[in-house]
C-alpha cells in the first residue's frame, strides 16, 4: 500500500529545496560582489515564504477535512 506525501508537505519542500539549489548556485556571484545583506534576504523571504505556504496549506487542509467528515 503506498502512502501518499500529503500537498503540505510537498510543495513547500520542493520550494525549500528550489531556494537551496538556486543560494549554492548563486554563492560564487555574491561571494565576489561582497553585498551579503541581499544574499540573505532573497534567502530568508524565500524560506519564509515556504513556511507561510505550509502553514496555509495545512490550515486548507484541515478545514477541508472538517467538511469531507475525515479525522
Amino acid at each position: 500500500m503506498s502512502r501518499k506525501i500529503p500537498k503540505y508537505y510537498l510543495f513547500p519542500a520542493v520550494l525549500f529545496l528550489y531556494v537551496a539549489i538556486l543560494g549554492i548556485m548563486s554563492y560564487p556571484r555574491y561571494k565576489a560582489s561582497g553585498n551579503w545583506s541581499e544574499y540573505f534576504t532573497i534567502i530568508g523571504v524565500s524560506v519564509l515564504l515556504a513556511l507561510l505556504l505550509h502553514l496555509i496549506l495545512k490550515r486548507r487542509q484541515k478545514i477541508r477535512d472538517q467538511f469531507t467528515g475525515k479525522k
